[in-house]
Protein backbone atom coordinates (compact mmCIF):
# COMPACT_ATOMS: atom_id res chain seq x y z
CA UNK A 1 0.00 0.00 0.00
CA UNK A 2 1.30 3.20 -0.92
CA UNK A 3 1.16 5.92 1.76
CA UNK A 4 -0.92 8.76 0.81
CA UNK A 5 -2.20 7.53 -2.32
CA UNK A 6 -4.62 5.18 -1.21
CA UNK A 7 -7.71 5.77 0.83
CA UNK A 8 -7.36 5.21 4.14
CA UNK A 9 -8.26 1.78 5.89
CA UNK A 10 -9.88 1.04 9.07
CA UNK A 11 -6.40 0.67 10.48
CA UNK A 12 -5.16 3.97 9.28
CA UNK A 13 -8.82 5.64 10.48
CA UNK A 14 -8.40 3.86 14.11
CA UNK A 15 -4.63 4.60 14.50
CA UNK A 16 -4.78 8.17 13.64
CA UNK A 17 -7.77 8.48 15.89
CA UNK A 18 -5.69 7.20 18.84
CA UNK A 19 -2.62 8.61 17.95
CA UNK A 20 -4.92 12.23 18.01
CA UNK A 21 -7.03 11.31 21.27
CA UNK A 22 -2.88 10.40 22.84
CA UNK A 23 -1.64 14.27 21.61
CA UNK A 24 -4.94 15.81 23.06
CA UNK A 25 -4.62 13.77 26.32
CA UNK A 26 -0.84 14.34 26.75
CA UNK A 27 -1.52 18.24 26.01
CA UNK A 28 -3.73 18.50 28.76
CA UNK A 29 -1.73 16.66 31.46
CA UNK A 30 1.21 19.06 30.13
CA UNK A 31 -1.05 21.98 30.67
CA UNK A 32 -1.46 21.89 34.25
CA UNK A 33 2.65 22.38 34.26
CA UNK A 34 3.24 25.89 35.83
CA UNK A 35 4.49 28.19 33.64
CA UNK A 36 3.27 25.67 30.81
CA UNK A 37 2.73 27.03 27.30
CA UNK A 38 0.89 24.98 24.33
CA UNK A 39 2.91 27.36 21.58
CA UNK A 40 6.14 25.23 21.53
CA UNK A 41 4.46 21.96 21.43
CA UNK A 42 1.95 23.20 18.55
CA UNK A 43 5.02 25.13 16.90
CA UNK A 44 6.67 21.34 16.94
CA UNK A 45 3.68 19.54 15.57
CA UNK A 46 3.43 21.57 12.94
CA UNK A 47 6.75 21.38 11.69
CA UNK A 48 7.75 17.98 12.87
CA UNK A 49 4.36 16.41 12.45
CA UNK A 50 3.27 18.50 9.26
CA UNK A 51 5.55 20.19 7.09
CA UNK A 52 8.39 17.90 7.51
CA UNK A 53 6.33 14.62 6.84
CA UNK A 54 4.79 16.14 3.63
CA UNK A 55 8.30 17.43 2.48
CA UNK A 56 9.48 13.99 2.90
CA UNK A 57 6.39 12.83 0.78
CA UNK A 58 6.88 15.66 -1.77
CA UNK A 59 10.87 14.42 -2.13
CA UNK A 60 9.48 10.62 -2.77
CA UNK A 61 7.17 11.14 -5.24
CA UNK A 62 7.57 9.44 -8.72
CA UNK A 63 9.40 6.59 -7.13
CA UNK A 64 11.34 4.15 -9.16
CA UNK A 65 10.35 1.16 -7.92
CA UNK A 66 6.86 -0.37 -6.55
CA UNK A 67 6.83 -0.54 -2.00
CA UNK A 68 7.14 -4.23 -1.83
CA UNK A 69 7.50 -5.39 1.73
CA UNK A 70 9.99 -8.52 2.02
CA UNK A 71 8.57 -11.91 2.50
CA UNK A 72 9.00 -11.88 6.70
CA UNK A 73 6.18 -12.44 9.91
CA UNK A 74 5.62 -9.84 11.67
CA UNK A 75 5.59 -10.81 15.34
CA UNK A 76 4.04 -8.17 16.19
CA UNK A 77 3.53 -9.25 20.00
CA UNK A 78 7.01 -10.14 20.59
CA UNK A 79 8.07 -6.64 19.20
CA UNK A 80 5.86 -4.93 21.44
CA UNK A 81 7.36 -6.93 24.46
CA UNK A 82 11.09 -6.83 23.49
CA UNK A 83 10.32 -2.71 23.22
CA UNK A 84 8.88 -2.33 26.59
CA UNK A 85 11.43 -4.25 28.18
CA UNK A 86 14.03 -2.30 26.22
CA UNK A 87 12.17 1.17 27.24
CA UNK A 88 12.19 0.34 31.21
CA UNK A 89 15.29 -1.73 31.11
CA UNK A 90 17.70 0.03 28.89
CA UNK A 91 16.51 3.59 28.40
CA UNK A 92 15.50 3.79 32.08
CA UNK A 93 16.98 2.22 34.47
CA UNK A 94 20.23 0.75 32.16
CA UNK A 95 21.74 4.24 31.40
CA UNK A 96 20.97 5.41 34.69
CA UNK A 97 23.11 2.85 36.18
CA UNK A 98 25.44 3.28 33.29
CA UNK A 99 25.63 7.15 33.73
CA UNK A 100 26.41 6.56 37.74
CA UNK A 101 29.35 3.48 36.88
CA UNK A 102 30.94 5.48 34.22
CA UNK A 103 30.32 9.04 35.26
CA UNK A 104 33.36 10.67 33.39
CA UNK A 105 33.18 11.38 29.42
CA UNK A 106 34.28 10.06 26.67
CA UNK A 107 34.17 6.57 28.37
CA UNK A 108 30.65 7.44 29.49
CA UNK A 109 29.51 8.09 26.01
CA UNK A 110 31.30 4.41 24.36
CA UNK A 111 29.46 2.44 26.77
CA UNK A 112 26.40 3.79 26.05
CA UNK A 113 26.98 3.23 22.54
CA UNK A 114 27.65 -0.25 22.78
CA UNK A 115 24.88 -0.81 25.04
CA UNK A 116 22.28 0.89 21.99
CA UNK A 117 24.13 -1.35 19.42
CA UNK A 118 23.86 -4.27 21.20
CA UNK A 119 20.15 -3.72 22.46
CA UNK A 120 19.03 -1.56 19.41
CA UNK A 121 20.71 -3.28 16.54
CA UNK A 122 22.33 -6.59 17.14
CA UNK A 123 19.43 -8.36 19.46
CA UNK A 124 16.37 -6.99 17.02
CA UNK A 125 18.10 -7.92 13.69
CA UNK A 126 18.68 -11.25 14.83
CA UNK A 127 15.56 -11.99 17.05
CA UNK A 128 12.83 -10.44 14.27
CA UNK A 129 15.24 -10.05 10.66
CA UNK A 130 16.96 -12.92 10.97
CA UNK A 131 20.44 -10.28 10.22
CA UNK A 132 18.61 -9.28 7.64
CA UNK A 133 18.37 -5.64 7.44
CA UNK A 134 17.41 -4.96 3.83
CA UNK A 135 14.33 -4.19 2.51
CA UNK A 136 14.40 -3.35 -1.13
CA UNK A 137 14.63 0.78 -1.81
CA UNK A 138 12.28 1.78 -3.81
CA UNK A 139 14.85 4.88 -5.12
CA UNK A 140 17.86 4.89 -6.71
CA UNK A 141 20.66 5.85 -5.43
CA UNK A 142 21.10 9.13 -7.05
CA UNK A 143 17.33 10.07 -6.20
CA UNK A 144 18.24 8.84 -2.16
CA UNK A 145 21.30 11.11 -2.05
CA UNK A 146 18.56 14.00 -3.65
CA UNK A 147 16.68 12.88 -0.61
CA UNK A 148 18.76 13.42 1.67
CA UNK A 149 20.34 16.78 0.64
CA UNK A 150 17.09 18.40 0.67
CA UNK A 151 15.97 16.91 3.88
CA UNK A 152 19.07 17.74 5.44
CA UNK A 153 18.93 21.22 4.05
CA UNK A 154 15.67 21.87 5.68
CA UNK A 155 16.44 20.13 9.38
CA UNK A 156 19.77 22.35 9.20
CA UNK A 157 17.84 25.38 8.61
CA UNK A 158 15.03 24.86 11.15
CA UNK A 159 17.81 23.73 14.18
CA UNK A 160 19.51 26.86 13.09
CA UNK A 161 16.85 29.25 12.94
CA UNK A 162 14.51 27.72 16.20
CA UNK A 163 16.84 25.59 17.64
CA UNK A 164 19.66 26.31 20.68
CA UNK A 165 22.46 24.17 19.44
CA UNK A 166 24.10 27.57 17.68
CA UNK A 167 23.47 29.19 20.97
CA UNK A 168 25.50 26.39 22.81
CA UNK A 169 27.89 26.36 20.14
CA UNK A 170 28.49 30.34 20.26
CA UNK A 171 28.33 29.70 24.36
CA UNK A 172 31.42 27.06 24.38
CA UNK A 173 33.01 29.43 21.47
CA UNK A 174 35.17 26.28 19.66
CA UNK A 175 38.46 27.48 17.83
CA UNK A 176 37.97 26.26 13.94
CA UNK A 177 40.30 23.60 13.96
CA UNK A 178 38.61 22.09 16.76
CA UNK A 179 35.24 22.39 14.51
CA UNK A 180 36.69 21.36 11.22
CA UNK A 181 37.42 17.68 13.04
CA UNK A 182 34.56 17.90 15.40
CA UNK A 183 31.42 18.58 12.80
CA UNK A 184 32.42 15.38 10.20
CA UNK A 185 33.06 13.50 13.64
CA UNK A 186 30.30 14.22 15.66
CA UNK A 187 27.91 13.50 12.32
CA UNK A 188 29.31 10.46 12.24
CA UNK A 189 28.93 9.70 16.12
CA UNK A 190 25.11 10.40 15.81
CA UNK A 191 24.90 8.44 12.57
CA UNK A 192 26.15 5.03 14.60
CA UNK A 193 24.77 6.47 18.14
CA UNK A 194 21.81 7.74 17.03
CA UNK A 195 20.77 6.95 13.56
CA UNK A 196 21.50 3.35 13.31
CA UNK A 197 20.09 2.84 16.38
CA UNK A 198 17.09 4.46 16.48
CA UNK A 199 16.33 3.29 12.96
CA UNK A 200 16.98 -0.02 12.84
CA UNK A 201 13.89 -0.64 16.29
CA UNK A 202 11.80 1.61 15.29
CA UNK A 203 11.33 1.67 11.71
CA UNK A 204 13.12 -1.09 10.51
CA UNK A 205 11.85 -3.75 13.25
CA UNK A 206 8.69 -1.95 14.66
CA UNK A 207 6.93 0.00 11.51
CA UNK A 208 7.73 -2.61 9.26
CA UNK A 209 5.99 -5.26 11.82
CA UNK A 210 3.44 -2.88 12.21
CA UNK A 211 2.80 -2.46 8.87
CA UNK A 212 2.71 -5.99 8.16
CA UNK A 213 0.30 -6.50 10.75
CA UNK A 214 -1.93 -3.93 9.94
CA UNK A 215 -1.58 -3.94 6.04
CA UNK A 216 -1.30 0.09 6.82
CA UNK A 217 1.69 2.05 6.30
CA UNK A 218 -0.12 5.18 7.41
CA UNK A 219 -1.07 3.10 10.54
CA UNK A 220 2.24 2.03 10.77
CA UNK A 221 3.71 5.50 10.84
CA UNK A 222 1.08 6.78 13.35
CA UNK A 223 1.57 3.37 16.00
CA UNK A 224 5.13 3.32 15.40
CA UNK A 225 5.88 7.30 16.02
CA UNK A 226 3.39 7.44 18.64
CA UNK A 227 5.75 4.15 20.55
CA UNK A 228 8.98 5.99 19.34
CA UNK A 229 7.76 8.75 22.24
CA UNK A 230 6.57 6.74 24.53
CA UNK A 231 10.00 4.64 24.46
CA UNK A 232 11.60 7.81 26.07
CA UNK A 233 9.02 8.01 28.99
CA UNK A 234 11.42 5.97 31.34
CA UNK A 235 14.62 8.00 30.64
CA UNK A 236 12.50 10.85 31.20
CA UNK A 237 11.16 9.82 34.59
CA UNK A 238 14.06 7.90 35.88
CA UNK A 239 17.11 9.60 34.02
CA UNK A 240 16.64 13.28 35.05
CA UNK A 241 15.13 14.59 32.34
CA UNK A 242 12.29 16.44 33.35
CA UNK A 243 14.90 19.02 35.07
CA UNK A 244 16.30 19.91 31.87
CA UNK A 245 12.43 20.95 30.91
CA UNK A 246 12.39 22.95 34.30
CA UNK A 247 10.12 20.39 36.00
CA UNK A 248 11.01 19.94 39.72
CA UNK A 249 9.38 16.83 40.57
CA UNK A 250 8.68 14.54 37.40
CA UNK A 251 5.77 11.76 37.56
CA UNK A 252 4.87 8.74 35.17
CA UNK A 253 1.82 10.65 33.98
CA UNK A 254 4.30 13.61 33.15
CA UNK A 255 6.81 11.86 31.48
CA UNK A 256 4.03 9.69 29.31
CA UNK A 257 2.92 13.09 28.31
CA UNK A 258 5.60 14.79 27.48
CA UNK A 259 7.00 11.58 25.52
CA UNK A 260 3.81 11.84 23.29
CA UNK A 261 3.82 15.89 22.97
CA UNK A 262 7.55 16.57 22.08
CA UNK A 263 9.29 13.19 21.08
CA UNK A 264 7.16 11.33 19.11
CA UNK A 265 6.64 14.10 16.19
CA UNK A 266 9.59 13.72 15.35
CA UNK A 267 9.52 10.16 14.33
CA UNK A 268 6.44 11.14 11.28
CA UNK A 269 9.12 12.46 9.03
CA UNK A 270 10.96 9.17 9.16
CA UNK A 271 8.57 7.16 9.24
CA UNK A 272 7.12 8.27 6.15
CA UNK A 273 10.67 8.59 4.59
CA UNK A 274 10.91 4.17 5.59
CA UNK A 275 7.56 4.09 4.13
CA UNK A 276 8.19 5.72 0.85
CA UNK A 277 11.86 4.53 0.51
CA UNK A 278 12.59 1.66 2.67
CA UNK A 279 16.03 2.86 2.32
CA UNK A 280 18.27 2.83 5.68
CA UNK A 281 20.60 3.59 3.64
CA UNK A 282 18.43 6.90 3.44
CA UNK A 283 17.32 7.36 6.69
CA UNK A 284 19.93 6.33 9.37
CA UNK A 285 22.68 9.08 7.58
CA UNK A 286 19.94 11.47 7.87
CA UNK A 287 19.37 10.90 11.53
CA UNK A 288 22.60 11.70 12.27
CA UNK A 289 22.13 15.17 10.03
CA UNK A 290 19.36 15.40 12.30
CA UNK A 291 20.88 15.55 15.81
CA UNK A 292 24.03 17.33 14.79
CA UNK A 293 23.87 20.99 15.79
CA UNK A 294 21.69 19.94 19.06
CA UNK A 295 24.60 17.78 19.95
CA UNK A 296 28.23 19.63 18.52
CA UNK A 297 29.02 21.55 21.21
CA UNK A 298 28.37 18.26 23.98
CA UNK A 299 30.71 16.47 21.80
CA UNK A 300 33.19 19.04 21.73
CA UNK A 301 32.93 18.87 25.48
CA UNK A 302 33.06 15.20 25.76
CA UNK A 303 35.61 14.62 23.59
CA UNK A 304 37.85 18.07 24.69
CA UNK A 305 36.77 18.00 28.16
CA UNK A 306 36.39 21.94 27.36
Amino acid sequence: MNLLHSPPSRAAIVALAAAALAYAGALFVLQREPGFSVVEPLFLFAMLGVVFPLLAWLCTLKRDAASAPLPERHQLPRVLVYLAVFALAILGWGFTAINTTFPDEPLQSIVQVVVKLVTMVVLPAWLFLGFRLDARATLSSRRLLLVFVVMSLAYLAMQAVFGRGLITLHELSPAASTLAWAIPLCWLWQTLEAGLCEEVLFRRVLQEKIALASGSQVAAVAWASLLFGLAHAPGLWLRGGHLMEGVAHATPAWAIAYSIVMVAPAGIAFGVLWARTRSLWLIVPLHGMVDLLPQLAPFIRAWTGA
